[in-house]
């Protein structure tokens, strides 16, 4: 396969997986809805879910096809970009707040995770036991978010469309999504690995900087969305979650599937995803506002990112 090819079948890949999760969310959401759920609990479940679907699938899709590297390295880089690249641009286009909530909880939250997988892979290896601890940690996470946030689920709005969907075709939404999203997978990590093969890149680097910013694309729409609004909890809550939900779910699924080995190139990455986190925590504790000045060093912190990675981090004889 060609240079041109590997990147025509990759970006097939990517439109068709974001495509798929754009299906599966709308598909899902509307059917909770109709089940009654509150705006909260399809927010915290099925959106959270159909954001990072990309992700999910992307590395499930690695991991069946012997590519570990790209899987890893699409978490890492996927929580990297963001942290620096969509909050830097939410930025750019308003100021986001963080409120005091965020501040003591949710972030302090997202930190720890982050320094948990981590841990988990200092020894350059995700174990399937390792991978249910992850899994069973979004399930703590999610009860944990619907207990602090009972009373705004118990005074949510619990009214469906005003024309609801049949429910068959909200299911046919679904279905196309999934197998979207599994096509999808398959052809960017096909393309990816290829590409990484030709340009002479380990498949990790092209996983934490080509798939990553892919997959991340339906987190930066949302956070665009929320910024042009100035909406700051949804935008600064849509990047906490989907990290969140990266390091436990997808690490945790994938794992579960194949236990996942990380080449000891990778740390460099991981490094950067913990120090780009801790950071975050740091700089809101101290100005809880995100505007335009900092979108810029954030913005122009994952260009460096993404420089030096291709330069000094991402050779194959590293």
């Amino acid at each position: 396969m060609s240079i041109g090819l590997s990147i025509v079948v990759l970006v097939v890949g990517l439109a068709v997986l974001i495509a798929g999760a754009e299906a599966l969310v709308r598909g899902a959401a509307q059917l909770a809805a109709q089940l009654g759920l509150s705006h909260f609990a399809i927010g915290v479940t099925v959106v959270a879910f159909g954001t990072s679907a990309p992700e999910l699938f992307a590395c499930v899709g690695a991991a069946l096809q012997d590519a570990p590297g790209l899987a890893v390295g699409n978490v890492v880089g996927s929580n990297i970009a963001n942290i620096l690249l969509i909050l830097g641009v939410g930025g750019l286009i308003a100021p986001i707040g963080v409120h005091r909530r965020v501040r003591l909880v949710e972030l302090p939250i997202m930190v720890g995770i982050t320094a948990l997988a981590t841990l988990i892979m200092l020894d350059h290896l995700i174990t399937r036991i390792e991978g249910i601890v992850l899994a069973a940690g979004l399930v703590g996470y999610v009860i944990f978010i619907i207990r602090t946030h009972r009373e705004d689920i118990e005074h949510g709005f619990d009214d469906t469309a005003s024309k609801p969907k049949p429910i068959r075709v909200d299911l046919l939404f679904i279905a196309l999504g999934v197998v979207g999203l599994g096509l999808g997978a398959k052809a960017l990590v096909a393309g990816a690995s290829e590409l990484a093969l030709r340009v002479g890149v380990s498949e990790g680097v092209v996983g934490t900087t080509v798939v990553a910013f892919g997959t991340s694309l339906p987190e930066l729409a949302a956070t665009l969305r929320a910024a042009t609004k100035k909406q700051s909890d949804m935008a600064i809550g849509n990047v906490i979650g989907s990290n969140v939900f990266n390091l436990l779910s997808v690490l945790g699924v994938t794992a579960l599937v194949s236990p996942l080995g990380i080449d000891s190139s990778m740390m460099s990455h991981i490094w950067v995803m913990v120090g780009v986190s801790v950071g975050l925590l740091v700089l809101c504790a101290i100005r809880p506002v995100l505007g335009r000045v900092l979108g810029v060093v954030f913005v122009t912190g994952y260009l460096v990112y993404v420089i030096v990675s291709y330069t000094t981090m991402g050779a194959n004889s590293l």
